[in-house]
């Protein structure tokens, strides 16, 4: 019935939201990308078609933020908006960040993950992206703190 075909919809949407959150991307691009030919999807893109658009989110999201790294890179590369500034190294910040990391490292290796997934009820395992996504982000915070003490950008 119609119900059916709905609630299976819904689920399979589910399922590919668990696998995009928990293994990173799906498995294959949707048919319908696959089979346009570039013309045609790229006069989809210019004339804002709002189903292509939300089709393709997550390239459009990763296309501009690409262009906003790059703009941010030349403004502090080829303009004078940033002065010059003197380097401002300080190797106990650097080391005392560092131990951080490798203990908070240790501690986590050694805990046990027990816990189902949320979203799909499957146990989560060891170094999934939820911990690999955390760390990438401390890392770039210890990054950016000591690049800010040293440069400009």
């Amino acid at each position: 019935s119609h119900s059916d075909a709905t609630l299976e919809n819904e689920t399979s949407k589910e399922d590919e939201k668990a696998i995009l959150i928990e293994g990173g991307q799906l498995k294959s691009p949707s048919a319908k990308f696959r089979n346009m030919s570039t013309k045609a999807n790229l006069i989809r893109f210019i004339t804002m078609d709002e189903p292509f658009l939300l089709e393709n989110r997550a390239v459009l999201r990763a296309m501009a933020e690409f262009g906003i790294v790059l703009v941010y890179f030349y403004i502090c590369d080829r303009t004078n908006i940033f002065p010059e500034s003197k380097k401002n190294y300080n190797r106990d910040l650097f080391l005392f960040l560092y131990i951080l990391l490798i203990i908070a490292s240790a501690l986590t290796s050694l805990k046990k993950h027990q816990e189902k997934s949320a979203f799909s009820g499957k146990s989560i395992l060891y170094l999934n992206r939820h911990q690999t996504e955390e760390w990438k982000g401390w890392m770039q915070v210890s990054f950016y703190y000591s690049a800010l003490n040293s440069k400009e950008c």
